[in-house]
């Protein structure tokens, strides 16, 4: 089990061999591995250390393999040392009494649940997570993808061979030809916890010692960094929304400091699971994820609609300036009105459809389900930014009408299949606008009786078709707006040098905390641990977790190109079917797959999310004290 390396008699130190380290890390710690101890030397033969102490060779057969120090108790040069002429007195010999070490059975622990690449659940009292955020966002770009038909004619440089492409990846590396096939791929994908959240871990119990049981738990930051560093990650969780859809924006109120005020586009879900034996939610037991999540849903109620492109599938622009446009007559109070955006909440439950019988709706045509996106919006004069579905998709584009409710309801199927991470792809590779609530100004919020909508760029400046398509300007979809956030509050993150923003394994770049030479070519790991406590188990010793969030941007960009126009830099997510995966190895970038589900895995590979080299994509456990149960 070990050897003792110390020949003093106060202090015995304990080497352990590697099957006693790894039964530790197993089973917790000292206390739980040892039930009693005993001391023997009935197997060594003192008088032949040369013998013992040989670790030249590999076939040497004794069983300490050189580490067994001469009888004088020096280990440091043991292997040079004669023991002939030594004599040893008072041997220990054979089974003496052994001293009980107090029985921990009773005790009860919080434990965390990883899935790993075999798709098992096993749990550790400990543990230690690396998440490789450049995998989801290839993902995204994936999911998305699908929709590409939607965009190519403007957003991609190759317009005439990219769906094709994207459709030959589809089928002869997913092996996916159908969207029956697609929707067993995105269950798959769900089943591992990676969808529009990339789950770091599965769940938490209270582990007893012989069962696993129910419980609420709570997150407790270990130090400030901790605390500060979730909250620039969980950001998009501090969307607030007050009446009408009046969305006040990302605010970072929770922070003491001037360092970081930066949007995230990042939340955090902490899921809750149903306990079987009182079927109710216990808080914070289900998995925890991230995933981009800092915008909300509702419509976009328009009139004067017009033909944004003059080439490709049309984009809407919409132009209310005036009666016969817009406005059925002037109306100064616009917090009253539905219209420009409205929350989905407010659309569906709050408005009495009469009310667009009134004054003021008689030419608003159009109500388009869209997606916003509001960016400090109580410090910025800049406009939120809509991201509104083709109206082409708001056709039978995907099938006939289907039934919405018990009431002969008809809906339009819009999206490939029924399931969320489809919906998310959808989304995200919508065209980005920007409203302007007056007549002399682009993309600001001011109000007035004037409203339009249009594709736009930084600043709230409103954008051509022509020049996106010749990339003389930049565009944005929610995808790439998200990512662009990501970068600015990571580089900012990475800048910081106090105790409240921490990031570990890269430096040296241009920023403190990021290796790297610029925002096209950085990384950055940013370290959160926290201790698990159960809420309704005092007693259950708490789980000590520790998530690193990885991101190496020249991962991502092999997938995403990343270019510079119009001084801006901006991602293109349409201009090639390069979809790589890199997990950890996403600094060295010498092992990938293209399929999320691991290397090969659509051909019976045994590989399931890794690379064809056995590392890991999405997650990594790096360590962990692992229940042996």
């Amino acid at each position: 089990m070990g050897y003792i390396n110390s020949a003093t008699t106060t202090t015995l130190q304990l080497t352990l061999t590697d099957r006693g380290r790894n039964m530790m890390l197993r089973n917790g710690g000292f206390l739980d591995l040892f039930q009693k101890f005993s001391l023997s030397d009935c197997d060594i033969d003192y008088r032949n250390t040369q013998l013992h102490a040989d670790t030249t060779s590999t076939t040497n057969d004794s069983a300490q393999l050189g580490y067994l120090p001469d009888v004088t108790g020096n280990h440091e040069n043991f292997r040079k040392s004669i023991n002939n002429g030594y004599s040893v007195r008072d041997f220990l010999y054979a089974v003496p009494t052994t001293n009980p070490i107090p029985n921990n059975a009773n005790k009860t622990y919080v434990v965390t649940g990883f899935r790993g690449t075999d798709n098992a659940v096993k749990y550790y009292k400990e543990i230690e997570i690396d998440v490789y955020l450049h995998d989801i966002l290839v993902l995204y770009k994936l999911l998305a993808s699908k929709y590409v038909s939607d965009h190519k004619d403007i957003l991609s440089s190759n317009p005439t061979t990219i769906e094709n492409n994207i459709n030959k990846f589809f089928e002869d590396v997913l092996e996916v030809r159908n969207n029956a096939q697609y929707l067993e791929f995105l269950n798959t994908l769900s089943e591992f916890g990676v969808g529009q959240y990339l789950n770091f871990w599965d769940s938490i119990k209270v582990y007893d010692g012989s069962s696993f049981k129910a419980s609420d738990f709570k997150l407790v930051p270990e130090k400030d960094y901790s605390y500060f560093n979730a909250i620039a990650l969980a950001g998009g969780a501090y969307v607030k929304v007050n009446g009408k859809g009046v969305n006040d924006g990302i605010s970072f109120d929770q922070t003491p400091l001037s360092g970081i005020k930066i949007p995230s586009p990042f939340s955090m879900m902490f899921s809750p699971s149903v306990d079987s034996r009182t079927n109710r939610y216990t808080l914070g037991s289900g998995p925890a994820g991230i995933g981009f999540a800092a915008y909300d849903m509702g419509y976009l109620n328009c009139g004067g609609a017009n033909v944004w492109n003059s080439t490709g599938e049309a984009y809407p622009s919409f132009i209310m300036d005036n009666q016969t446009n817009g406005w059925a007559t002037r109306v100064d109070d616009i917090n009253n009105v539905f219209v420009g955006f409205v929350t989905s909440v407010g659309m569906e439950s709050s408005i009495d459809m009469s009310n667009f019988e009134g004054p003021g709706y008689s030419n608003i045509h159009n109500t388009i389900p869209s997606a916003r996106l509001v960016i400090d919006a109580t410090q910025s004069e800049t406009s939120p930014t809509y991201y509104p579905i083709k109206l082409s998709r708001l056709t039978k584009k995907e099938g006939e009408y289907i039934s919405v409710n018990n009431e002969q309801g008809l809906g339009i199927n819009i999206t490939k299949t029924t399931h969320p991470s489809d919906t998310l792809g959808l989304l995200l590779g919508n065209l980005e606008y920007t409203s302007n609530w007056n007549t002399n100004q682009q993309g600001l919020k001011s109000l007035g009786p004037y409203m339009s909508i249009q594709p736009s760029k930084d600043n709230g400046k409103f954008t051509t078709a022509n020049k996106v398509k010749a990339q003389t300007d930049p565009y944005y979809t929610l995808g790439t707006r998200m990512m662009k956030m990501m970068d600015d509050i990571f580089i900012n993150l990475g800048g910081q040098s106090n105790q409240y923003w921490k990031t570990d394994t890269y430096s040296g770049g241009f920023k403190s905390g990021v290796s790297g030479s610029s925002i096209s070519n950085y990384n950055i790991s940013i370290p959160i641990t926290w201790h698990i406590y159960s809420t309704t188990d005092s007693q259950a010793v708490p789980c000590k977790a520790t998530v690193r969030f990885k991101f190496n941007k020249a991962a991502l960009t092999r997938s995403i190109s990343y270019n510079n126009v119009s001084s801006q830099n901006y991602y293109r997510m349409f201009d090639n079917d390069n979809f790589y995966f890199f997990g950890e190895a996403g600094e060295t970038l010498d092992k990938f797959t293209r399929d999320p589900r691991g290397f090969g895995i659509a051909s019976a590979s045994t590989y399931p999310f890794q690379t064809s080299a056995n590392t890991a994509i999405f997650r990594k456990l790096i360590k962990g004290q692992q229940l042996n149960y």
